[in-house]
């Protein structure tokens, strides 16, 4: 698992979402490692996690891919009510 982890920091400054969604599948999560899985395994075994390390980066990766996630999301949402709302008053 430790080489999984290692590939998806390389991997992170091209490809932050695939690294979001793997690293998703093993615990990694918007909030920190997800209690009794792998992540959080690793995380045990490591004790103290450096920062900038292969454990580090992939967390960071996972928290700010998902806060930019949910405001595209909320972004989108916004604009397709705005949308909708303009089509409405069109119609009358």
């Amino acid at each position: 698992m430790e080489l999984l982890v290692a590939g998806l920091a390389y991997i992170a400054p091209a490809v932050p979402s695939v690294v979001s969604t793997v690293g998703g599948w093993i615990g990694f999560s918007a909030v920190g490692p997800v209690a009794g899985s792998v992540a959080a395994g690793l995380q045990s075994a490591a004790g103290a996690v450096a920062a900038g390390s292969a454990f580090a980066v992939v967390q960071s990766t996972a928290m700010t891919t998902a806060a930019i996630s949910s405001t595209t999301a909320a972004g989108g949402a916004v604009g397709t009510a705005a949308a909708a709302g303009a089509a409405v008053v069109a119609l009358l």
